[in-house]
């Protein structure tokens, strides 16, 4: 424990020295590096700007800290200005992005106080969830489940894994779980509330710290107990989600040392500092 700490200690300091250094160049411009995705049949501009953007801070082409210019991310999607204003309107809800008034916008740093409150909820709700619905959820849940699981094999066998798509069946899959249970609004609540912790599961996907196979085969284990309600104590089944969902602890040390410019050690916007 002594070592965690003095480890994170560091990776602190570090962190703070680069900030710095980056807060005073001015950062990157995000646009530069943004993969422009294809806008989607009758989808509106802001919902491409939108999708685009996430995206982007998502897979980490646009890095934390990067200066985000609004106009010249117009300019390289094809849209005007207004979409794209509107679409960093959302993303600053979400804190995936810092807009300071009469300042400039960058992409926010991972929050790393924010990333542990959204994986504490999670755990404990997902846990409690699984728990109670094994082996009540409906049939037509059990099939869709069987299916995400089909599609996420296929993506693993491809010898170029997109990451990206891998992340949204794992998304999709945990989502069917709460739907079946009735409870879509704790599963959206969850999302709000675990930005940064998804994107530090997106770091540890992007960067090839996750064990793909692993998260693949634990959610083999959580559909066979769904389905068949195999019954763990309630000490067991969170044991077992926090193992699922927290593969990240195996790596955030590493990822702060490598990236101690990804992340911010100070409270959540709108939270008590201590």
């Amino acid at each position: 424990m002594v070592g965690h700490m003095v480890e994170i200690g560091i990776a602190q300091a570090v962190s703070e020295a680069e900030s710095a250094k980056l807060a005073r160049r001015g950062g990157d411009d995000a646009a530069a590096s943004m993969k422009v995705l294809s806008q989607i049949e009758g989808e509106t501009n802001f919902d491409y700007a939108y999708r685009t953007l996430r995206y982007n801070i998502l897979m980490f082409h646009m890095q934390p800290g990067a200066l985000l210019r609004e106009a010249s991310v117009a300019k390289r999607l094809g849209v005007s200005k207004t979409p794209v204003h509107q679409a960093v309107g959302i993303l600053r809800e979400q804190l995936l992005v810092d807009v300071a008034p009469q300042s400039a916008t960058h992409i926010s740093r991972i929050n790393v106080s924010a990333m542990r409150q959204g994986s504490l909820l999670r755990t404990d709700v997902e846990a409690a969830t699984l728990n109670r619905m094994a082996g009540r959820l409906p049939s037509n849940y059990i099939v869709r489940l069987g299916e995400c699981l089909m599609r996420q094999r296929e993506v693993m066998e491809v010898e170029e894994v997109d990451v990206y798509q891998f992340a949204t069946l794992d998304d999709e899959f945990h989502r069917m779980v709460f739907e079946g249970s009735g409870m879509e609004f704790t599963w959206r609540s969850i999302q709000a509330a675990a930005t940064h912790y998804n994107r530090v599961r997106f770091l540890g996907l992007v960067y090839g710290l996750s064990d793909l196979g692993s998260i693949y085969r634990d959610h083999v284990d959580l559909y066979k107990r769904l389905s068949f309600g195999t019954r763990l104590t309630r000490d067991q089944i969170y044991t077992f989600v926090y193992g699922h969902l927290n593969h990240y602890v195996d790596y955030f040390n590493q990822m702060v040392v490598d990236h101690p410019d990804f992340f911010d050690f100070g409270p959540v916007p709108g939270d008590t500092e201590q």
